[in-house]
């Protein structure tokens, strides 16, 4: 299944207006979680940017920006898929991953 690198995971650019519509539009401060990744900076961002990106979309962002298990089943697949899915940084991602989908294991 080929997917656009510049998706953000099926999240649609409505919900992105309406977070900021909620957060208010002329807030200059960015409200932390309403930045969601691309598939590429998921498959190419150092481990350490991609969990404080990664960790704020799941835990942090305002409603509309929630990721559903489906888009984080789409995220842990693209980091199984990285060259260096056995370096220790990107299994702490692929926990979270797993946390957030509510496994104990990585499998």
């Amino acid at each position: 299944m080929h997917h656009d690198p510049n998706d953000r995971f099926g999240m649609p650019e409505s919900a992105f207006g309406s977070a900021a519509q909620s957060h208010g539009r002329d807030n200059p401060t960015l409200r932390i979680g309403m930045y969601v990744p691309t598939r590429r900076e998921v498959a190419e961002l150092p481990a350490d940017d991609l969990m404080y990106i990664m960790d704020a979309w799941m835990w942090e962002s305002p409603t509309e920006l929630i990721p559903s298990l489906d888009q984080i089943r789409q995220v842990r697949e693209v980091l199984v898929q990285r060259p260096d899915r056995e370096a220790k940084d990107i299994r702490a991602l692929i926990d979270l991953c797993d946390r957030y989908l509510g496994r104990t294991e990585s499998p």
